[in-house]
């Protein structure tokens, strides 16, 4: 409707107006999925006209839903470059990461024994899982630290989270941390991280 009320700059025009509004708010593109494959491609084409038509944009907003089995490492390293390439700054505006749940812990012939010893394995993969996962996003943020606004965490623990039971935070239901705390934190500390190769 408002492609219809206004014409294709529309986009351009509601930068406009918020920058009228408020001359010191920063203005981000913030979508997900945009690190990644053709809507990556889609949002440079898009941003590269809104930088064009004189939109005051300052930068973009990613929301980083991943799970430890899909983490787009290299598209994301390569999509924070190519949004700075344009002089837009970078947030990870909603950032976790999930493990896979308790299933597969125990069968119908394991002792019960047998399936919690499983069961506690797993978790400890898991959770290693999760922490390397975390690591990885770390060095990459902090490789691009001049583009780097922020990283938004998309919830405080995992009691509370809108992936209940996918344990996607770096505090556990008990507001305990995780391994993931511990290996942000070294990455952060780590005087010249090592960026892991594309996967």
């Amino acid at each position: 409707m408002w492609l219809k009320a206004l014409g294709p700059e529309f986009l351009t025009l509601a930068f406009k107006f918020a920058h009228e509004a408020d001359r010191n708010a920063k203005l981000y593109y913030n979508d997900y999925g945009i690190e990644a494959g053709p809507k990556h491609a889609s949002s440079m084409v898009l941003l590269k006209r809104l930088v064009k038509e004189g939109a005051p944009i300052h930068g973009v907003g990613i929301q980083g839903h991943w799970s430890t089995l899909s983490v787009p490492y290299a598209a994301l390293d390569k999509a924070i470059s190519d949004y700075a390439s344009l002089g837009l700054h970078v947030s990870i505006t909603e950032l976790d990461v999930t493990i896979r749940g308790a299933s597969g812990a125990s069968s119908a012939h394991a002792s019960e024994a047998a399936g919690l010893a499983v069961a506690r394995h797993l978790r400890r993969k898991n959770l290693k899982a999760q922490a390397d996962a975390y690591a990885r996003l770390f060095s990459i943020f902090i490789k691009h630290k001049g583009a780097m606004d922020r990283v938004t965490f998309w919830g405080l623990s995992d009691r509370r989270t809108w992936r209940f039971g996918q344990h996607p935070l770096i505090f556990d239901s008990n507001n305990q941390r995780k391994p993931a705390y511990a290996a942000i934190v070294d990455a952060m500390l780590r005087p010249n991280p090592d960026l892991p190769g594309p996967r």
